[in-house]
């Protein structure tokens, strides 16, 4: 657990934990650390006190079978908390997605190094003599938002479609037949 001479720090770092509801929302954040084989959950919180507050169905659980299905690994997460802290679309998701297109080994860039810094740096960082970097991954972050959308509008789409269908399937069921 955290250490009582945490605590003055972690309400420092997040005065917003004093009006967190310890069932609803710290354990669920707790159990889902602890699914993903972050041992040390004092040492974790501490490092990133507003942890406790994010949903685990919308916010971890997404941005960790990202990164997982990519390739790294809890000991990627304890390393580098603040991670869970980062946009998934605007820039996990974007700047892995940049590094893969562009043959970047993403392990060898590493997780904190892909996400902690501005674009510009993060962009130095992994290619350093391209004076047109700003310029590609705006282009490239551009085709991967929209590419996102028209996935994310056919997905609603057909979510509407599935749902229509499964509320006309059960208003047959529940009328009585003649």
């Amino acid at each position: 657990g955290v250490s009582q001479d945490d605590l003055p720090k972690i309400i420092r770092a997040f005065p917003s934990i004093l009006l967190l509801d310890v069932k609803r929302d710290m354990e669920p954040v707790v159990a889902f650390l602890h699914e993903i084989g972050v041992a040390n959950m004092g040492r974790f919180v501490t490092r990133l006190p507003p942890v406790l507050g994010y949903s685990v169905e919308k916010e971890l659980r997404p941005k960790w079978e990202y990164v997982h299905a990519i390739g790294f690994d809890n000991f990627d997460i304890v390393r580098f908390p603040a991670f869970f802290s980062y946009p998934l679309e605007r820039v996990i998701r974007t700047r892995f997605e940049y590094l893969i297109a562009r043959n970047i080994p993403i392990k060898a860039v590493g997780l904190d190094r892909a996400v902690r810094f501005g674009d510009a740096d993060f962009l130095k960082f992994i290619n350093p003599s391209n004076s047109n970097r700003m310029d590609d991954f705006n282009k490239f972050s551009k085709e991967l938002r929209d590419s996102n959308r028209i996935r994310g509008s056919y997905e609603r789409r057909r979510n509407k479609t599935y749902d229509k269908r499964l509320m006309s399937r059960n208003l047959k069921k529940a009328s009585p037949s003649s």
